[in-house]
C-alpha cells in the first residue's frame, strides 16, 4: 500500500510542479504586460501635461494680444 501511495504521490508531484511552471509564466507574463502599461500611462500623462501647458499659454498669450489690440486701439 505505501508503494502506491508513493508512486501517486510521484505523478501528482510531477503535475504540481508543471502547474507551477505554467502559473510561473502566466505570472511573469502579466507583470511584463503591467510594466508596458504603467509605461504607456506615464507616456500618456506626460503628453496630456505637455499639451495642457502650451495650451494654457497660447490661450494666455492670444487673450493678451486681444486685450493689448483692444487697449491701444488708434482713436
Amino acid at each position: 500500500m505505501e508503494i502506491e501511495n508513493n508512486s501517486g504521490w510521484k505523478e501528482w508531484s510531477k503535475y504540481v510542479l508543471k502547474e507551477l511552471e505554467r502559473l510561473n509564466e502566466c505570472y511573469e507574463k502579466l507583470d511584463k504586460k503591467i510594466d508596458k502599461i504603467t509605461i504607456d500611462v506615464s507616456t500618456l500623462k506626460t503628453k496630456a501635461a505637455v499639451i495642457g501647458a502650451v495650451s494654457g499659454g497660447l490661450l494666455s498669450a492670444i487673450v493678451a494680444v486681444i486685450v493689448w489690440l483692444i487697449t491701444n486701439k488708434p482713436s
